[in-house]
């Protein structure tokens, strides 16, 4: 199949099998923490809800085999199959046609400039200028790129072009197509998780956006103008390392743990200081690497960062949006990706509750059926 990891990052036609009747897709994201599936069907211009469902990671990989990468991926393909197998049936999903994510930290993305404006030069200077970015051998990935800044007609030869480089082990595409093809389903497409986040909470959106998915095992931080993904930034730090500093300074269960970053999170009641300053300390050591990404950021470019959206898993932690609005002085939102969808509205309060930890399976749900 057509590896095609950019895939309606721009606005383009739907094809035309998608135009005739009805189809649904699933989207498939297998977390460290848990896996989620999403199954919407495309009825005239509207994506509608059909299923969802998660199912914990930790009963199914038990086995890791001295696999790939880290994550789900280190972990034998019986195990993930059995666990996609079951979330599958599970959540009656209904379709065979998945789109999968990569995990960010499986994958590369980066801009990178190429020393020529000429469409046919660029697609040979890509590969060639790639081997300077990406820290395996080039024969070892799957690139796709997009040009993020083209010529306007009329306008003067650039001596440079701003292209968005991305590039996933073949390794990885390769365990992944196992494992989805294991549990029955057709593997429609693959895409790097970092653009279906984009898909499900920015869209189309114009404003220059800090897009951060904090995660249980690492945080992902993703620079977006207009739309597109400008920058893309993988931090190894996630919110089970509040867990286990909470588990181990006050001596209490994994479940207590959890209980006190929903219920009390960045308090600053007094009563509740011994268990925030467990918690707050870590969370500043990882804002304030999210802070030079952010600046470094604005310092090369025009268009500076004017908000921040924040999902994943941890952005569950009570007070994160109040407190991530004060460190960085931006405005902050934790937006809902089932917005983008129709599903009937006694639904509304639980999908807004698991909003935050949907947003790659929507979007990946959302890929073959709308281009924003």
């Amino acid at each position: 199949m057509n590896f095609d990891f950019l895939k309606k990052l721009t606005p383009v036609g739907l094809p035309s099998f998608l135009s005739l009747g009805r189809k649904s897709f699933v989207g498939i994201d297998i977390g460290f923490s848990s896996v989620k599936v999403v199954q919407l069907r495309k009825e005239s211009e509207r994506a509608i809800l059909e299923t969802y469902g998660e199912l914990r990671t930790e009963p199914y990989l038990k086995n890791i085999d001295g696999g790939i990468g880290s994550g789900f991926l280190r972990f034998r393909d019986s195990d993930i199959i059995e666990m996609l197998t079951d979330v599958v049936r599970e959540a009656n999903v209904t379709t065979n046609q998945a789109v999968a994510a990569i995990p960010s930290i499986s994958s590369f993305v980066t801009a990178i400039d190429v020393p020529t404006d000429n469409p046919e030069e660029i697609a040979k200077a890509v590969p060639f200028e790639a081997r300077r970015y990406i820290p395996i051998p080039i024969g070892e990935v799957k690139l796709d790129w997009q040009v993020l800044e083209s010529r306007e007609e009329g306008e003067k030869p650039k001596q440079k072009t701003k292209v968005l480089l991305v590039a996933v082990p073949n390794d990885v595409i390769t365990k992944m197509e196992r494992v989805i093809t294991g549990a029955n389903l057709k593997l429609s497409g693959l895409e790097v998780e970092t653009f279906s986040l984009v898909r499900s909470l920015v869209g189309r959106d114009k404003t220059v956006t800090a897009l951060i998915n904090y995660g249980s095992q690492s945080t992902t931080v993703v620079i977006v103008d207009s739309g597109i993904a400008m920058l893309s930034h993988n931090i190894d730090r996630g919110s089970n390392e509040l867990s286990t500093a909470l588990g181990r300074g006050l001596s209490v269960t994994a479940e207590r743990a959890d209980a006190f970053k929903s219920e009390i999170g960045l308090s600053d009641r007094p009563e509740d200081r011994e268990i925030t300053s467990v918690m707050i300390p870590l969370v500043e050591i990882l804002f304030a690497e999210i802070e030079r990404i952010l600046n470094l950021y604005d310092r090369k470019t025009e268009r500076r960062i004017e908000r921040v959206i924040l999902t994943g898993g941890g952005s569950r932690l009570k007070g994160i949006v109040d407190y991530t609005a004060k460190r960085f002085g931006l405005e902050t939102i934790g937006p809902n990706p089932f917005t983008r969808v129709t599903y009937p509205p006694f639904m509304q309060p639980i999908l807004k509750d698991i909003g935050p930890t949907f947003g790659v399976a929507v979007g990946l749900a959302l890929r073959n059926i709308t281009p924003k």
